[in-house]
């Protein structure tokens, strides 16, 4: 399996020519990566892990300018907001946790997830950059996208299968308590936003999943003022001492495949 990280939490996983999408979103920051249109309007599925504007605003477009009419996996919740934007009824398939996908040459397993929780330091120093005169053109349009999309606790993990390789897919950096996650992926997946503790809420999932490699996403500055750049060197350096057999790939966001992250 290779990769492509494209921003936010929107990645493409290619096997034997086929592919899946999870996640896309276009940045609303001009100033980053904007994934380009073209390569994502020939996926075969797109795979939703909950419904955030920042994880499906991208399907509209995506499904407009596509020929190939890809087929989009969700819950419930981000099916009905999809098909109010336009999104063909028929495309969609609504999923639930305990699904299993067949999509050769993936088989992929529909898990329960859950969002991160935002602690009170984080949510006080937002509240302060909106106070910085060049977010106050964003905020309005950020804030109505965000009451719009809401995720109501459906949040999905994905257990992406082919033959020989396994990879978990996670769109918020928390666990179900009722769950049990496959450990010892070939990788795993983690997005790195959300919490001002988050390099040590990382830490604790991968000690729980302990993967053969760790691929990071979501921790760029894709829609300020709500999102910021995090830095990823915290928790690096914590895996290298702690846990130095697992390898940490942190790309940038390109159109390029991640050769660091084969598996």
């Amino acid at each position: 399996m290779r990769f492509k990280w494209y921003g936010t939490a929107t990645v493409l996983i290619e096997q034997d020519g086929a592919q899946l999408l999870f996640d896309p979103f276009f940045p609303l920051n001009p100033e980053i990566f904007q994934p380009p249109i073209h390569e994502l309007t020939t996926v075969n599925s797109i795979l939703i892990t909950h419904g955030h504007f920042d994880h499906i605003s991208g399907v509209p477009t995506i499904m407009k300018n596509s020929d190939f009419y890809a087929t989009v996996y969700c819950y419930a919740k981000p099916q009905e907001k999809l098909i109010s934007q336009g999104v063909d009824s028929n495309k969609i398939k609504s999923i639930v946790p305990g699904d299993v996908l067949n999509l050769p040459p993936f088989e992929v397993r529909v898990l329960k997830g859950k969002h991160i929780v935002f602690d009170k330091t984080l949510l006080i120093k937002k509240l302060f950059s909106f106070f910085i005169p060049t977010n106050w053109s964003k905020l309005r349009s950020i804030l109505k996208q965000h009451r719009t999309y809401n995720e109501t606790g459906e949040i999905l993990v994905y257990d992406v299968r082919t033959q020989d390789k396994r990879v978990l897919f996670l769109g918020s950096l928390n666990a179900d308590d009722h769950t049990e996650y496959t450990k010892g992926v070939d990788l795993l997946i983690l997005p790195l936003q959300g919490r001002s503790d988050i390099h040590a809420r990382a830490m604790r999932m991968v000690e729980y999943i302990r993967p053969k490699k760790l691929m990071l996403i979501h921790f760029d500055n894709s829609f300020p003022p709500f999102s910021s750049s995090v830095a990823a060197e915290p928790l690096v350096s914590i895996m290298r001492t702690n846990l130095p057999d697992i390898k940490v790939v942190c790309a940038t966001a390109s159109a390029s495949w991640i050769e660091a992250a084969l598996v």
